[in-house]
């Protein structure tokens, strides 16, 4: 998110509220969790029958297993993105036009 600092610090100046700050954030860090957790459900799929043989009394396929996964990675994601949020919506934005 470092990169986008300009980009915030410019949105800032321009009028763009806290609360929009810290979503666009939030919002960025969401969709890089699903287009991870797309990928993984995409390559455990294509990796299940070949660990089927190692599992008893489960299913490799189990959809439970995988909706529990993606919401579980979509909380973790969205409690990691918070701190940085909340530091980029109450940043100044002179201080980060300055800097660059």
């Amino acid at each position: 998110m470092s990169q986008r600092t300009q980009e915030i610090a410019i949105r800032m100046t321009l009028g763009a509220h806290r609360a929009g700050i810290a979503k666009l954030v939030l919002v960025s860090g969401v969709r890089l969790t699903l287009l991870g957790c797309g990928l993984g459900v995409l390559g455990s799929l294509a990796f299940s029958r070949l660990v089927s043989s190692f599992l008893f009394g489960v299913s490799a396929t189990d959809p439970l297993i995988y909706i529990l996964c993606v919401l579980i990675m979509m909380i973790m994601a969205l409690l990691a993105s918070t701190l940085p949020a909340s530091r980029r919506a109450s940043a100044n934005p002179m201080d980060a036009l300055r800097s660059s």
